[in-house]
C-alpha cells in the first residue's frame, strides 16, 4: 500500500482503486466479525477501522493520524438518540435489532426473499432460516447501504475509494467530524421551523380503552447512519422501513464534510419529506380527489405553464427551475424547501405564490413564526386560513376525545401529541 500511495489518486489508477475496492469489503466484514467475539488488546485499531475506514497510516499525513487517533478514542457515534456509527448500525443489523435496509431497488432484505422464491431458489420452508441468518443479514447490509451509501456520501464522480485517505481530506479531521451533537443542531434548526418534518398520518387503535381507528398524525424520526468517509454529500435512504407508516427511514450523512451541515440538513429532510409522501399516495394515483404534497407539488410543476395565478414573469422563473434540474421534480422541490427554511421563513419572499401556499399547506411554519409572519401581506391571508382550519380540526378532535377520556385516567399519549400538534 505504502508503494503504490502516489499512484492510487491520479486519474489513470482506477483499476487500481477498483481492485481495492472489490477486496475491501469482505475485509470490512470479516474484521466486524472478529470484533464481536474478539477483542483484544488492538480493540481500538479495529474501532478506529470500523468507524473510519483508516487502514494504513501511511496514506495520511502524520499530522492527520494524531488527530484521527485522538477522536477515535472515545465512541462517536450515540445510537440513543437514533444516530449511529457505520459499526453500531451493522451490530444492530447482525443481531436482528433493526432489519436491512433497501436495496439500489428499493427491495429489502425479505423482498428479496421472495424474489428468490419466485425464481425458485429458496422456498417457504427456508424464510425461517433466512430471516434469523445473521451472516446474511450482515452482508445484505454491507453489498448495498454500506458498498452504494459511502460512495453516495463521498459525493464526487471520480477519485473513489472506501479507505480514508489524504487525497480525500481538506481540513483539519476535528472541525469535519460530523458529531451527533451537530446533527441534531442541524435538525433541530429544522424542526424549529418545520414541526410537521417527519409527521405521517396513521390509523391508531386501542381496544383495551375501545378506541378504533383514529386517524392521529405521528412524528416518527428517521435513523442516522454515519458513512465512514470524507464527504459533501448527506443521502436520503429510504422513508419508511418496510411497509408500516409509523417505521423510522434512514439517512446518511458523511463521517467528515466540509460542506454546510445547515445546507445538507435541509437538503435531505426535504427529499425525505418528498419520499415520504410519495409513498402515501403509490406511484399511481387510483384516487384522483387524493390530495397531499406530493399530489399538489406534481401538479403544479405539470401544469404551471396555464395556471393563472402565476404571472408571465413567475412562470419563466419555474421553467428555468425546471430546465436547471432536468425536469426532476424531487430536486425542484428540495431547492424551494431549502428556499422555504431560509428565506421565507423570515419573511424574505422568494417563493412564487403557489409554491407558497403549497408549502405552507403542507410544511407549515411553527405557531411562533406564523405570529410573526401573519402581519405580513404576502402571508396573512394564507396563515389566516390555515390558523382557523387548525383551530376547526383542534375543537372537533378534542370533542371527539372527550368521549374517550375516563376520570383519573390519562388519554394514550398518541392521542394526546395529536391534539397538541392541532394547537400548535
Amino acid at each position: 500500500m505504502k508503494n503504490q500511495k502516489k499512484d492510487l489518486f491520479d486519474s489513470d489508477s482506477r483499476k487500481v482503486r477498483d481492485s481495492i475496492s472489490s477486496i475491501f469489503f469482505d475485509i470490512y466484514e470479516t474484521v466486524f466479525k472478529k470484533t464481536l467475539t474478539h477483542l483484544d488488546d488492538n480493540s481500538e485499531a479495529y474501532r478506529c477501522f470500523l468507524t473510519t475506514c483508516h487502514i494504513d497510516k501511511d496514506l495520511l499525513t502524520p499530522e492527520q493520524d494524531r488527530e484521527l487517533n485522538s477522536l477515535v478514542t472515545t465512541p462517536l457515534g450515540a445510537s440513543k438518540e437514533g444516530i449511529y456509527t457505520l459499526n453500531e448500525w451493522l451490530e444492530k443489523i447482525y443481531t436482528s435489532e433493526k432489519d436491512p435496509s433497501v436495496n439500489e431497488f428499493g427491495q429489502d432484505y425479505f423482498e428479496v426473499f421472495r424474489e428468490k422464491k419466485k425464481r425458485g431458489e429458496v422456498t417457504e420452508k427456508d424464510r425461517i432460516s433466512y430471516e434469523g441468518d445473521r451472516d446474511a443479514r450482515l452482508k445484505h447490509e454491507i453489498e448495498n447501504l454500506f458498498k452504494l451509501g459511502q460512495r453516495l456520501c463521498y459525493g464526487q464522480m471520480h477519485g473513489y475509494l472506501p479507505i480514508l485517505h489524504s487525497g480525500m481530506i481538506s481540513s483539519s479531521l476535528q472541525q469535519a467530524l460530523v458529531t451527533p451533537e451537530k446533527l441534531a443542531k442541524s435538525l433541530r434548526k429544522i424542526l424549529d421551523v418545520d414541526y410537521s418534518a417527519f409527521h405521517r398520518e396513521i390509523v391508531y387503535s386501542n381496544s383495551g380503552k375501545n378506541i378504533k381507528n383514529e386517524l392521529v398524525m405521528m412524528p416518527v424520526r428517521p435513523d442516522i447512519i454515519l458513512m465512514p468517509t470524507f464527504g459533501t454529500r448527506a443521502v436520503m435512504w429510504q422513508e419508511l422501513t418496510g411497509k408500516a407508516k409509523n417505521t423510522p427511514g434512514r439517512i446518511l450523512f458523511p463521517l467528515f464534510t466540509t460542506e454546510d451541515l445547515d445546507d445538507m440538513m435541509a437538503e435531505v429532510v426535504a427529499k425525505f419529506r418528498w419520499s415520504l409522501s410519495k409513498s402515501m399516495v403509490g406511484f399511481i394515483r387510483q384516487d384522483t380527489q387524493t390530495h397531499n404534497l406530493f399530489t399538489d407539488y406534481y401538479d403544479y410543476l405539470q401544469f404551471y405553464k396555464k395556471n393563472r395565478d402565476l404571472s408571465t414573469e413567475a412562470r419563466e422563473k419555474v421553467k428555468t427551475q425546471v430546465d436547471k434540474y432536468r425536469n426532476n421534480v424531487a430536486e425542484i422541490f428540495a431547492a424551494d424547501y431549502q428556499t422555504w427554511i431560509n428565506y421565507e421563513s423570515k419573511g424574505l419572499v422568494r417563493l412564487n405564490k403557489v409554491a407558497r401556499s403549497i408549502m405552507l399547506k403542507y410544511c407549515p411554519f411553527s405557531a411562533e413564526i406564523r405570529n410573526e409572519l401573519i402581519r405580513h401581506p404576502l402571508y396573512s391571508k394564507e396563515i389566516t386560513s390555515f390558523n382557523a382550519n387548525l383551530a376547526r380540526q383542534a375543537k372537533i378532535t378534542e370533542a371527539r376525545y372527550a368521549r374517550l377520556r375516563k376520570p383519573n385516567v390519562p388519554l394514550d399519549r398518541e392521542l394526546e401529541e395529536h391534539l397538541a400538534d392541532l394547537n400548535m
